[in-house]
C-alpha cells in the first residue's frame, strides 16, 4: 500500500466485510455530531476547498461551481498548463465576461479553474448575444504542440467577436490565442470536408499522434462520402502536413457505431492508436462477422489499428462458429447499468503491457462475472475482472495514472440511487462511492475515504495532476451520508473534489484567495482588409429628414429583395421587390445622383405588376424579365418617355407575346441579345404554346426562344427535359453567346438531363449544360468524361464517361454540396465564356469524386463554380481551391483575364474569406477578395446575400442582401463600412475619408483599487496626413447609438471607470468635402 491512509477494501470475508460496515456506521455517527471529526480513515486526503457558493455570482478560485440555472455538465476534464480544463455545457446563470453579473439562458462549453484565476470561461453561447467560439456542446478537447487548441462536439456554428461567423462547421474547430486577428475560432480542414465530412453526428474523442502530425477523430459520424466499408465511419483522422482528412477503412460497424475515446501510443512507429466506444465489429470487408461472405472480426466496443497493421481486433482470432456466436467471450451489455442496451467503452489505459477498459459492460456467455471494469488477459486472450469482485455496481467514466503509480477510477458506482439507497460499489456489494484506486504493486483496491456524496444516476469524470487527482460531476459533498441541505457545510464539495494521499488537508488546509481573473477581450492587432479604402462610404441608411439624394435603402415596410441592377447613362436601375412604401411594393426603381431613389414599376401602378428575376440594358432600354404574367415574363422600359411596353411579335402568322406561354404563367429566367443580327433570346420554364411543324410531338419545345431583329420568334429545339420524370423540376436559368462565330454559338445552363424527341432515351443525356446545334436544329450536350455518375445501364452509352456537368445533389448514401441554397437539386445560375471557348458555371452545383484518397479528390473536385475546358471537352475546377461554399449567382467579365463573381458565397472552398464577390484570374485560376467583401452583420451565410453587380467602367457597383461593405458591423478594432443593400467599389478612387487620419497613441490609464468607480478625463488627438476634412469624436452608448463629443484635433474624453471594466473605447471619424463621412474608427484606451 503506497499511503497508510488509505483504507485498503480488499475484503475477504463476509466478516471482514460486517466489522468494516459497523465501523465506518460509527464514524459516521461522530461525524453528524461533531462535523470536524472524518468519517472515514482518509478522509483528511480531501481538500473541501469547492464548497457550493452562496449564488452564481460568486463564484471563486475557493468554490465549487454553482448550480446555476442547471447542473454543469463535464463531458471531458484534464489538467492542462496549470489549470483544470473542463468541456461540456454549463448554463452557469453567470456572465461569461463578469462573473459578478447575472445571465440566463448563456451556455458555457468550455471553461478553467485555477487556484491563481479561478474560473475563466473559454467559449460560451447566449441564445441572443451571441458569444466565443462553438454554439453548442463541446465533447472532448486536444491541446497541438503550437499552442492551439482543437476541439470536438455537436455544433455547427463558430463566433468569434468582432469577426467572422462560420455555419457549415461540423462539428470540429481550432481554436488559436495566439491570432492576432479577430478569427481565432476557426473550422478545420475545407467547406465540404470538415470535422465530420458527412453533415450532422457528433465528435466525442479527439487525440493527436505527434509522430504522423495527425489528428485522430472519433464520434458518431457517417464520414467521408463513400459506400461502407470504405467510408471513415466514426472513426477518422486528418494530416496536419497535407492540410485534409484521411479515410481509415472498415472501421467499427454495427448498430450506430460510436468512438468515445482515443489513445495514441508512440512507442510502436508509426503509432498505434486505441479506441473505445460502442460497436460490435470492424475491419474485413465491413459485413457482419455473423455473415458467412463476412471477413470481418468481432471487437466489441474496444481495438487498436495501425497503418503498417490496420486493424487488431480483441480478441484477435475470436471464433465464427460457437454455440453462441458473438456471446462467446465477447463483451455484453449490461442491463442494469445507466447505459443498458449495449456495451459502452467509455475510457481506456494502456500502462506498459496492462489494457484496462472502463464503462458499461458486462461478461460474455459462460464467461466470469464481468461489469464496468476490464483488464485484457494475453493468456486467456480474454477480457477479465481485474476487481475480484465481478466489477463495480454501475457504470465507469474515467480511469488515469497517478505520478505515485495508483490507477484512479470514477463513475455512477457506489452512487445515490434515492435519497437513502446506493447502488452497489463493488458488484458484490462491498463499499466504494464513486471513486476508487488499484495499486498495483501490491494487487490491492482502496476506496479514497468515505468517497462522494452524489446525486441520483451520478456521472462523475476525473482528472490528474501529480498526484493530485480532481474529480468532476454530479456531487456536492465528501462522504455519502452528507446530502441536502442538512449536511454539514464543511463536508462540501460543490461539483469538483480534490484527492491528494500524500497531503493531510486537516493539517494544511489550502490557502485560496476568493477570486476571478478579469475577463480580457480579444483585441485584434490587424489592420483593414485590402483595398476596402475602395469602398464608398455615402450608401448609409437613410436617416429621418434627411436631404441626401444619395444613399443606401432602408428596410421601408420589408427588406428590399434585389434581383439584378443595371446602368443607362447616368441612372441605375434595379428590379426585384421592395416594400418601400406601406401597401406599395416596388418592381422596378431606379437611383439619380439628383433626383434619389424614384419608383418605375409598383403594384397597382405602372409597369410590370411581379417581381423579375433579372434585369438587363439592351440598346438603351431596360428589359425586366421573370414570373411576370402582366407581361407575359418580360416587360421593356424605355427611359426616353418613361414608358413600359410587351415584347411582341409574330410565329407562323400568329401573334405573340413575352414567352409565349398561355395566360402570361411560366418564367423567363435569362436574356441575351445579339447585337450584331440583333436576335433576343429567352430561356427559362414555361408550358409550351407554341408548335413545332411537322413533328409528332409539336408541342415538345423547349422554353428557349429567338426572336429576330424583324419580331420573328423561332422555337429553339425540343425541350430540355428533368433527369428524374418522378421529380419533374427542371428550368434553363442561364444563356450565353459566343458573337465570334457566325451564326452565333449558344449554350444554355440550369437543370435538366435528356434532349431530343420523346419518349427519352439514356443515349442523349446533356446533363445541366447544352449547346445549339444549328446543323441538327437541335441541343447537344456540353462535355464528358465524368465517370463518378455513370450506372452501370450507362456505360456502354458513355464510354468516355457521362456528358455534361452531372451535379447532383443528393445520392443514396452521399450528402453532397452542403450549405447550397438548392440542396434538392443541382442548377446552374451563372454561365461565363471565355476568349478561348472555354466556359465558367455557378450556382448550385458540384464536381464531385469517389476516391479514398481524399487528397487527390481536391484537384478534380470544385463546388459552387466550374469550368469546362474546350481542348479536353471536359468539366473540372475552375480555381485553385476548389470552388466556393455558395451559389454563385451572376458573372461578368472585367477584361479577358478576370471575370467578377457575385452571389451568397461567403468563402472559398478552404475557407478563406470572400463575402459574395471575387474576381477569378483565369490565367493563374487565382480567386481573390475584392476589398472584403459585402457583409450582413449578424447574418452571414443564415441567408443567402444573392449579391448581383453591374459594371461602368472602372466603378462596380453591387446591390443585395448586405448592410456593410469591407469591414463588417461588429467590427471592434477598426471602423465597419456601413453600406446598405447598395455599394460602390472604385479600385482607382480611394473613397474612405479617414484614409488619411492619423491617431496618436493614448497611454494607459490605472484602473481603481477599491469597489467604488472613478472619473478621469484623457486627450485624445488625431490630425489628418493630407487631405481636407472634418474630424469628429463620439461615444458609443450602451445600445449601439453613437453620441457626438466634440469635433477638432483634440477632444477631452470624460470617462467613468468600474472596477475590472476593462479597456475603454473612444470613436473618430472624418467628413470629408462632399459631406461623406468615414466610418467610425474604435480609439482603445487601455486601462491597467
Amino acid at each position: 500500500m503506497r499511503s497508510p491512509l488509505m483504507v485498503r477494501s480488499r475484503l475477504r470475508s463476509s466478516r471482514c466485510k460486517g466489522f468494516i460496515m459497523t465501523s465506518l456506521a460509527i464514524l459516521v455517527a461522530v461525524t453528524l455530531s461533531a462535523p470536524a471529526v472524518f468519517a472515514a480513515e482518509g478522509d483528511e486526503h480531501w481538500s473541501r476547498q469547492f464548497p457550493k457558493p452562496a449564488q452564481s455570482t460568486q463564484m471563486s478560485a475557493a468554490t465549487g461551481m454553482a448550480d446555476g440555472t442547471g447542473a454543469p455538465s463535464v463531458r471531458r476534464v484534464k489538467w492542462h498548463d496549470g489549470k483544470l480544463w473542463f468541456a461540456g455545457v454549463w448554463e452557469a446563470g453567470a456572465d461569461a465576461r463578469d462573473l459578478s453579473k447575472k445571465l440566463s439562458n448563456q451556455s458555457w462549453h468550455l471553461w478553467t479553474w485555477s487556484p491563481e484565476k479561478g474560473y475563466e470561461v473559454v467559449a460560451f453561447f447566449h441564445t441572443s448575444h451571441g458569444g466565443v467560439g462553438p454554439d453548442g456542446v463541446i465533447d472532448d478537447f486536444v491541446f497541438l504542440p503550437d499552442g492551439r487548441l482543437v476541439v470536438g462536439g455537436e455544433f455547427m456554428r463558430l463566433v468569434n467577436p468582432g469577426g467572422n461567423r462560420y455555419h457549415g462547421v461540423n462539428a470540429l474547430a481550432v481554436f488559436d490565442p495566439n491570432e492576432p486577428g479577430p478569427d481565432r475560432w476557426r473550422p478545420l480542414g475545407r467547406v465540404q470536408y470538415n470535422g465530420t465530412i458527412s453533415p450532422g453526428g457528433s465528435i466525442q474523442s479527439l487525440e493527436y499522434d505527434p509522430q504522423g502530425n495527425y489528428l485522430y477523430i472519433g464520434g458518431s459520424f457517417a464520414g467521408t462520402p463513400l459506400e461502407l466499408p470504405t467510408r471513415s465511419n466514426a472513426f477518422h483522422r486528418f494530416n496536419f502536413g497535407t492540410g485534409t482528412y484521411e479515410i481509415i477503412p472498415s472501421g467499427p460497424g454495427g448498430a450506430h457505431p460510436r468512438v468515445q475515446r482515443i489513445f495514441v501510443d508512440t512507442s510502436t512507429d508509426p503509432s498505434t492508436i486505441y479506441i473505445g466506444g460502442t460497436w460490435h465489429y470492424l475491419g474485413g470487408n465491413g459485413i457482419e462477422p455473423g455473415s458467412t461472405l463476412s471477413t470481418a472480426n468481432y471487437s466489441t466496443g474496444f481495438a487498436a489499428w495501425r497503418e503498417d497493421a490496420g486493424w487488431m481486433p480483441y480478441p484477435a482470432d475470436f471464433p465464427r462458429d460457437g454455440s453462441s456466436g458473438k456471446a462467446d467471450g465477447i463483451l455484453q451489455r449490461a442491463g442494469d447499468f445507466i447505459a443498458f442496451d449495449s456495451v459502452v467503452v467509455r475510457d481506456f489505459l494502456i500502462d506498459g503491457d496492462d489494457l484496462w477498459i472502463v464503462g458499461s459492460f458486462s461478461e460474455g456467455k459462460d464467461q466470469e462475472p464481468l461489469r464496468g471494469i476490464a483488464r485484457w488477459d494475453r493468456e486467456k486472450n480474454a477480457w477479465t475482472d481485474p476487481t475480484g469482485r465481478g466489477g463495480v455496481g454501475r457504470d465507469v467514466f474515467s480511469i488515469e495514472k497517478a505520478a505515485d503509480g495508483l490507477i484512479y477510477f470514477s463513475g455512477a458506482f457506489g452512487g445515490r440511487k434515492t435519497e437513502g439507497e446506493f447502488y452497489d460499489g463493488f458488484k458484490n456489494g462491498d463499499p466504494a462511492h464513486c471513486v476508487v484506486a488499484y495499486d498495483p504493486a501490491t494487487d490491492t483496491w482502496h476506496t479514497l475515504g468515505s468517497g462522494l456524496s452524489s446525486r441520483v444516476m451520478p456521472e462523475v469524470r476525473l482528472a490528474i495532476h501529480g498526484q493530485d487527482i480532481y474529480f468532476v460531476g454530479d456531487f456536492s459533498h465528501i462522504g455519502p451520508d452528507n446530502f441536502g441541505d442538512k449536511a454539514p457545510a464543511d463536508w462540501q464539495s460543490q461539483y469538483i473534489a480534490r484527492w491528494n494521499p500524500a497531503v493531510d488537508f486537516i493539517a494544511e488546509p489550502p490557502a485560496v484567495e476568493k477570486i476571478n481573473a478579469r475577463y480580457v477581450e480579444h483585441i485584434p492587432t490587424t489592420g483593414t482588409p485590402a483595398g476596402s479604402e475602395h469602398w464608398s462610404r455615402a450608401f448609409t441608411a437613410p436617416e429621418r429628414n434627411d436631404t441626401r439624394k444619395v444613399t443606401g435603402m432602408n428596410d421601408g415596410i420589408g427588406t428590399p429583395d434585389i434581383a439584378g441592377i443595371a446602368w443607362i447613362d447616368d441612372t441605375l436601375y434595379f428590379g426585384g421587390s421592395w416594400e418601400a412604401e406601406k401597401g406599395t411594393r416596388w418592381f422596378v426603381w431606379s437611383l439619380h445622383p439628383e433626383r434619389g431613389y424614384e419608383r418605375l414599376a409598383w403594384s397597382g401602378g405602372d409597369g410590370i405588376q411581379s417581381p423579375p428575376e433579372g434585369v438587363k440594358t439592351i440598346q438603351g432600354k431596360l428589359y425586366a424579365y421573370g414570373a411576370i404574367s402582366s407581361h407575359s415574363g418580360i416587360g421593356l422600359y424605355d427611359p426616353a418617355d418613361n414608358s413600359w411596353s410587351q415584347v411582341r411579335g409574330t410565329y407562323r402568322g400568329q401573334e405573340v407575346v413575352g414567352n409565349s406561354a398561355r395566360g402570361g404563367t411560366g418564367v423567363i429566367n435569362d436574356i441575351a441579345f445579339d447585337e450584331r443580327t440583333g436576335d433576343l433570346y429567352l430561356v427559362g420554364n414555361w408550358a409550351p404554346a407554341l408548335e413545332m411543324p411537322d413533328v409528332d410531338h409539336p408541342l415538345d419545345i423547349a422554353a428557349a426562344l429567338r426572336i429576330g431583329a424583324d419580331g420573328e420568334y423561332h422555337i429553339m429545339g425540343r425541350d430540355l427535359k428533368a433527369e428524374d420524370m418522378n421529380k419533374p423540376v427542371k428550368g434553363i436559368y442561364s444563356i450565353v453567346l459566343d458573337t465570334t462565330q457566325d451564326p452565333a454559338g449558344i449554350y444554355v445552363a440550369g437543370t435538366f438531363n435528356f434532349y431530343g424527341p420523346v419518349p427519352t432515351t439514356h443515349a442523349r443525356m446533356a446533363y445541366n449544360v447544352a449547346r445549339w446545334d444549328h446543323e441538327a436544329d437541335d441541343w447537344r450536350p456540353v462535355g464528358r468524361g465524368n465517370f463518378t455518375h455513370l450506372s452501370e445501364l450507362d456505360v456502354d452509352h458513355y464510354p468516355e464517361g457521362l456528358p455534361g456537368l452531372p451535379a447532383r445533389t443528393h445520392e443514396p448514401g452521399f450528402n453532397n454540396y452542403s450549405g447550397f441554397l438548392q440542396e434538392g437539386f443541382p442548377r446552374v445560375r451563372a454561365l461565363a465564356l471565355d476568349k478561348e471557348g472555354n466556359l465558367y458555371a455557378g450556382g448550385t452545383l458540384g464536381i464531385v469524386d469517389r476516391d479514398p484518397d481524399i487528397l487527390s479528390r481536391h484537384s478534380r473536385e470544385t463546388f459552387g463554380l466550374a469550368r469546362y475546358d474546350a481542348e479536353t471537352d471536359t468539366w473540372g475546377p475552375a480555381n485553385s481551391t476548389g470552388g466556393v461554399s455558395r451559389d454563385v449567382v451572376q458573372m461578368t467579365w472585367l477584361d479577358e483575364r478576370r471575370l467578377l463573381l457575385t452571389g451568397s458565397f461567403i468563402y472559398d472552398e478552404k475557407w478563406n474569406q470572400l463575402h459574395n464577390v471575387a474576381i477569378l484570374d483565369i490565367q493563374t485560376s487565382e480567386l481573390s477578395p475584392v476589398g472584403g467583401g459585402l457583409l450582413r452583420e449578424g447574418q452571414a451565410h443564415v441567408v443567402g446575400s444573392e449579391v448581383v453587380h453591374a459594371v461602368r467602367g472602372e466603378e462596380l457597383w453591387f446591390a443585395g442582401l448586405f448592410d456593410h461593405a469591407g469591414v463588417n458591423g461588429n467590427a471592434m478594432h477598426i471602423a465597419p463600412i456601413a453600406s446598405k443593400y447598395i455599394a460602390l467599389y472604385d479600385p482607382t478612387r480611394i473613397l474612405d475619408p479617414n484614409h488619411h487620419l492619423v491617431i496618436e497613441p493614448v497611454q494607459p490609464i490605472e484602473a481603481p483599487t477599491g469597489s467604488s468607480s472613478v472619473s478621469k478625463t484623457v486627450e485624445l488627438k488625431a490630425n489628418l496626413g493630407e487631405g481636407e476634412g472634418e474630424i469628429t469624436w463620439y461615444e458609443r452608448r450602451a445600445d449601439g447609438t453613437f453620441t457626438k463629443k466634440g469635433s477638432g484635433e483634440t477632444c477631452q474624453a470624460s470617462l467613468r471607470i468600474a472596477p475590472g471594466s476593462g479597456d475603454l473605447f473612444y470613436y473618430v471619424s472624418v467628413t470629408g468635402p462632399d459631406g461623406v463621412e468615414g466610418g467610425k474608427v474604435p480609439i482603445r484606451i487601455p486601462v491597467q
